[in-house]
């Protein structure tokens, strides 16, 4: 019988390191953070990570320029509350990922709603809440008007232009 050979794990990414030849986050092992969580598979982020990830982004971008968190990109609650205080803004793309920011805590005025297809009921309850509305064409920003009208609420609407 042949002894299985150690897949190679290539360089330790950015903000990561490895402790007594084990992957760590922020100092934490992966088997000290398996079994603080109590089973595997699990996600594991690191503040420092991310907090460092953001810096060399306002670093690099105009001091003007506000920094969204794109909530498609992870939607985990938890996450969302501590970018909370870190980022400017957050872009949802659906109702479900709007409700999901504003149970997280984060003010209506920092969220904006994209993306196609947006059902009634979500366009009534981001202007019900006070969400700006990235309207993706003549018929959505009609629709929303009505509903504003309905609902006694001028709809907050951006328009996205895209030039030929």
């Amino acid at each position: 019988m042949s002894e299985a050979k150690a897949k190679p794990t290539g360089p330790v990414p950015p903000y990561f390191e490895t402790i007594d030849g084990e992957w760590a986050v922020d100092g934490k092992t992966a088997s000290a953070l398996a079994a603080e969580a109590g089973e595997t598979p699990l996600f594991v982020y690191s503040s420092a990570a991310l907090e460092a990830r953001i810096g060399e982004l306002r670093a690099a971008m105009p001091k003007q320029l506000g920094i969204h968190y794109a909530m498609k990109a992870n939607p985990f609650a938890p996450l969302l509350g501590w970018m909370r205080g870190r980022v400017d803004g957050f872009d949802v793309a659906s109702g479900g990922e709007l409700k999901l920011a504003l149970d997280a805590g984060v003010a209506a005025d920092k969220v904006s709603f994209a993306g196609p297809g947006k059902r009634d009921r979500e366009l009534e309850f981001a202007i019900a809440n006070g969400v700006t509305l990235n309207c993706e064409s003549e018929g959505e920003a009609e629709r929303a008007f009505v509903i504003g009208e309905r609902l006694g609420i001028t709809p907050k609407i951006a328009v996205r232009v895209t030039p030929s």
